[in-house]
């Protein structure tokens, strides 16, 4: 009886925490239109070109060219010449999610783009690349008491990197597509944030006021603050 009991009480969490989703979802999808098109405003995109895949990438293609058991003889040194192309950068749209560790709720920034690599002896092989970015938003009580919004640490969320490839390889080759793969999901966690993150704490620390305002009011709604309001974000 007392497993039955513990189960429903389960349940009960899970669904009340599925139609918490939901209804953030659903208030939330103007505000977030309105944080996509403003991030779409910044040079956040751009800040991604700045990242060395090509010296990153050249290691692993070094390697292969010198080790003929990988490529089966296909290479000598002086072709191991690698091409990296990275294209279509792309924001896609931003959301709200409830924390189940605080009060606030998370800002999804997700990235995507994609990456063209050109190496003898092997085809083309193009590396679809998706990311999220994660904000805490949450709020804060001044000096005199009243309610602020305030940000957390902005941050990669490493267990949201995918990459995928596009070109089937032979087995014989796998090894190379595994260690690019490997490579470029190092390169992702560690430098992606680091790129990128300043333009995003900018942007919000920058926020239109009624931005502001309208996410206070969904913090309130959601998190069981009290009735003060105060539009002034800070880190």
């Amino acid at each position: 009886m007392l497993k039955l009991s513990g189960l429903f009480v389960l349940l009960c969490g899970l669904l009340a925490s599925a139609s918490a989703q939901e209804v953030l979802s659903r208030v939330s999808s103007q505000i977030t239109n309105g944080l996509t098109q403003g991030l779409l405003g910044t040079n956040v995109l751009s800040a991604l070109q700045t990242i060395d895949f090509q010296g990153s990438l050249q290691s692993v293609f070094s390697v292969a060219g010198g080790n003929q058991n990988i490529l089966g003889g296909l290479l000598t040194n002086q072709d191991a010449n690698l091409m990296v192309q990275v294209k279509d950068f792309r924001l896609l749209q931003v959301s709200l999610e409830n924390s189940p560790n605080f009060k606030g709720v998370d800002l999804r920034i997700p990235l995507a783009f994609s990456i063209q690599t050109k190496f003898p002896a092997l085809n083309p092989c193009i590396f679809y690349v998706q990311t999220d970015m994660r904000v805490q938003l949450y709020l804060e009580k001044g000096a005199d008491g009243k309610h602020q919004l305030a940000f957390g640490h902005c941050r990669i969320a490493p267990d949201t990197v995918r990459i995928q490839s596009e070109n089937l390889v032979t087995p014989v080759k796998k090894l190379i597509v595994e260690n690019v793969e490997r490579v470029l999901g190092d390169l992702i966690i560690h430098n992606l944030g680091a790129k990128t993150c300043p333009f995003i704490n900018s942007f919000l620390h920058n926020l239109n006021p009624q931005v502001t305002n309208e996410l206070i009011s969904l913090l309130l709604q959601q998190g069981g603050y009290g009735a003060s309001i105060q539009i002034s974000p800070q880190f």
